[in-house]
């Protein structure tokens, strides 16, 4: 064998030992950069992102990899499939070959366990009434905040994502998440954390792009 294929071996092997151990929440790629139509050579935990070997890297996966400094990436955020991932990618030239190594994390699992345990964290302070926040957001924030909520027409312990999001894209488009204080009121009345709030809007905005930059 070559230096480069025994190389390209023992990454697959590495992809595999971090996949096993760290679960099937963890995708591992190994890519073959110069074959961008079919430039996945193995592929672990593939469920992650629905790919499999011989499949293309996308687009814009390419593109990030191609303008990333030195050659890597760290904890970088992507949604796919409505999942929300952290990914991190190394690539560098093996021999001949332009290869990259690529681990995704399905990270929903823990933005659910995150959200448990903001909400159980989460007292009344003095001063409040029925839960509520009173003088700390301004009347026009929280009669905005509690008038998206109503749109849904769901109370707000049995909302969904999917409700969530639709109303954290209401207040986007009315430019309330513009105002101060306004992530805060938005998490606390939908009892979520404002890291929570923020993914929401990364999620929005990469659909947007996503359907005006179709392909």
């Amino acid at each position: 064998m070559t230096d480069d294929t025994e190389f390209i071996d023992f990454l697959e092997k590495l992809a595999s030992l971090i996949a096993e151990t760290f679960g099937n929440n963890c995708e591992v790629v190994v890519s073959d950069l110069d074959r961008p139509e079919s430039t996945i050579l193995a592929i672990f935990n593939n469920h992650v992102t629905g790919r499999n070997v011989g499949d293309p890297l996308t687009p814009q996966a390419l593109e990030r990899v191609r303008g990333s400094a030195d050659g890597y990436y760290i904890n970088h955020q992507e949604f796919k499939g409505g999942k929300l991932l952290k990914t991190s990618t190394i690539s560098a030239r093996i021999g001949k070959r332009h290869i990259a190594f690529c681990i995704n994390y399905d990270c929903d699992n823990l933005e659910t366990l995150q959200r448990s345990l903001d909400g159980f964290l989460t007292m009344q302070r003095d001063g409040d009434i029925n839960g509520e926040v009173g003088d700390n957001y301004a009347p026009a924030i929280q009669e905005a905040v509690k008038e998206a909520i109503k749109l849904v027409q769901k109370p707000v312990r049995l909302m969904n994502k999917k409700d969530r999001l639709q109303v954290i894209a209401h207040l986007e488009a009315r430019g309330v998440l513009q105002m101060q204080k306004s992530v805060q009121a938005a998490a606390h009345y939908l009892g979520i954390s404002r890291y929570t709030v923020y993914n929401y809007l990364n999620e929005l905005h990469a659909e947007k792009e996503s359907s005006q930059n179709p392909g």
